[in-house]
């Protein structure tokens, strides 16, 4: 800068005592001396540039970390479908040396492993920086289907039932159902004694659909379903994440739908996922409109 001849004055974009940037002005046509009035301007000048700066700078790492947020909160959900996983795997690898000679545990764990290589897969596409995490756009989805696949995934590790209306269409993401659905059974298999089956109960409620899952295991205190079970990073279980819940809950109510729990100590939970029965034109194929 100093041997460019057309070089005259360089400004320095100070903001809070820090310097943001220079800017090199060219000679003008009719060379003069500096004033004071001159020295004042371009102060000012320099100042309101290195706001402008230093605002842009800021959006920019707050982008930054938003996404890194972002990031952080779909890994701790991922971390907690995995951990799920590889419980489900450790079982099922236990069970196999017992029972690999019989036929309907072969199928049930080939069933297993497929779904849990689809869930993995579809993990590591959650966790990529090109999905934003929207899901599909809730559609008409047949709520007997769902529930039975959530519990064929489950059958290999504990006795899961399916009991209720099994016709009735719910308007849902299957992804998202599914993945709280899943969520809810495995706490409920969790919970129970090992001979005591969960159950996935069907029913209609008035314009909604109520998907419960029944155990009969230990249950819940009121003040613990009130003030803890679906709060984030919160877990009873050793070397629970406490995300599983929290995530259930966010998923359902994206969908439109709500959470219910009924639970007493020592009796079991019930917990519900109520959701809004598909309307008439959820049930009609799309029509292609030809341009004339």
């Amino acid at each position: 800068m100093v041997s460019e001849p057309r070089a005259w004055v360089l400004v320095p974009l100070v903001h809070f005592g820090k310097l943001a940037g220079l800017v090199l002005l060219e000679r003008p046509a009719a060379d003069r001396a500096l004033d004071w009035e001159d020295f004042d301007l371009l102060k000012v000048v320099g100042r309101q540039a290195a706001s402008y700066l230093a605002e842009a700078r800021g959006q920019e790492a707050l982008s930054d970390v938003q996404r890194f947020d972002e990031f952080n909160r779909r890994f701790a959900f991922i971390m907690h479908d995995i951990k799920n996983l590889v419980s489900q795997l450790s079982l099922l690898t236990r069970n196999a040396e017992r029972h690999a000679d019989n036929p309907e545990f072969r199928a049930d764990m080939i069933a297993t492993l497929r779904n849990s290589t689809d869930r993995m897969n579809d993990l590591l596409a959650r966790l990529s920086q090109h999905n934003k995490g929207k899901g599909e756009m809730p559609r008409a989805i047949a709520a007997g289907a769902l529930c039975d696949g959530v519990a064929q995934s489950r059958r290999s590790q504990h006795p899961v039932v399916t009991q209720g209306d099994a016709r009735l269409i719910v308007r849902a993401d299957p992804q998202r159902l599914e993945q709280a659905l899943s969520h809810f059974v495995q706490n409920a298999i969790d919970a129970s004694p090992p001979a005591e089956p969960v159950t996935i109960l069907i029913a209609r409620d008035g314009d909604n659909a109520r998907i419960t899952v029944v155990d009969r295991g230990g249950g819940m205190h009121p003040g613990f379903i009130r003030e803890q079970l679906f709060k984030p990073f919160v877990s009873t279980k050793p070397g629970g994440f406490g995300i599983g819940a929290f995530e259930a809950q966010a998923l359902v109510q994206a969908m439109g739908g709500r959470v219910e729990v009924s639970s007493r100590p020592e009796r079991g939970t019930d917990i519900s996922i109520v959701l809004p029965l598909a309307r008439e034109n959820d049930l009609m194929p799309p029509v292609e409109v030809m341009a004339a």
